[in-house]
């Protein structure tokens, strides 16, 4: 996709979804980002509209606004996401189903409302923004991961589905980064006997794997990256976590590999 696009980036007041959205619009392209407070942004070269993705109205009042203010929309990039901190037994359904209809219901949202206007204008390119736990049931981030499991089948099958089109849809799974992410996390409200001691130990690998986790630029690249090639790929692995992990899953037998996954989240 040569040439200077339009692009619409959802959760771009923070995060990747920021960074993202000002390396884009540093490098030509015209950039709308969303968010459910917008505050400004001009100054980053990117305006913010407002939009809830957990919202039917408020996703159709965001693409009929930029409809009427731009005559194209050539990438969607579906990044606004929610984290979980809290153990699968001890997070209620009424704090789970909220990372789901942002992670996953929000991307099928977004989605639904972009195809016809990419259909009409006969290209467009969808860039899901899927993560680690995509590949792997993270613990304490049960929810999260099974959303962006989610995630990834829906993107799969509509990728098929697409053939013939003219519009592209890829995967960017970035490992853990530093980002805020881990600051707006779901956490949990319920406690069971049978997980003290864990509940803390896992918490507190969570928090270090992002602190120590790379610099978000590195998702902001793959992703101009992936939009200058026009998705050549389906799936963009980022981090050097993500690979590994990735290449662990792929090649050790199970049960090696979970039991590993145990001993990274201090369980056992």
């Amino acid at each position: 996709m040569s040439g200077p696009k339009t692009i619409l980036i959802t959760g771009a007041s923070s995060g990747f979804g920021l960074v993202t959205a000002r390396k884009l619009a540093g490098a030509g392209h015209r950039v709308f980002g969303t968010s459910r407070n917008p505050s400004g942004c001009e100054a980053d070269g990117f305006a913010l509209l407002p939009l809830d993705v957990t919202s039917d109205e408020s996703v159709s009042e965001c693409i009929t606004s930029l409809r009427e203010r731009v005559g194209r929309i050539d990438v969607l990039v579906n990044n606004a996401g929610l984290a979980q901190d809290s153990l699968v037994e001890e997070t209620p359904l009424e704090q789970a189903r909220p990372v789901f209809e942002t992670n996953f219901w929000g991307v099928v949202r977004l989605t639904n409302a972009v195809l016809p206007w990419m259909r009409e204008q006969g290209s467009g390119l969808i860039v899901n923004v899927s993560s680690l736990a995509g590949l792997v049931g993270t613990p304490g981030q049960g929810f999260y991961a099974a959303s962006k499991h989610a995630l990834e089948g829906y993107t799969e099958a509509l990728r098929a589905e697409l053939t013939g089109q003219s519009i592209r849809i890829v995967l960017v799974e970035p490992g853990f980064f530093q980002t805020n992410l881990h600051s707006s996390m779901v956490r949990r409200s319920n406690q069971i006997a049978a997980y003290d001691g864990l509940r803390q130990r896992v918490s507190n690998r969570l928090e270090r794997s992002f602190t120590d986790g790379g610099d978000p630029e590195q998702v902001a690249e793959m992703i101009q990256h992936v939009i200058g090639e026009n998705a050549r790929r389906f799936r963009y692995l980022v981090g050097s976590d993500a690979h590994t992990t990735h290449r662990l899953r792929k090649w050790l037998p199970e049960a090696w590999f979970q039991n590993g996954l145990r001993r990274k989240f201090g369980i056992g």
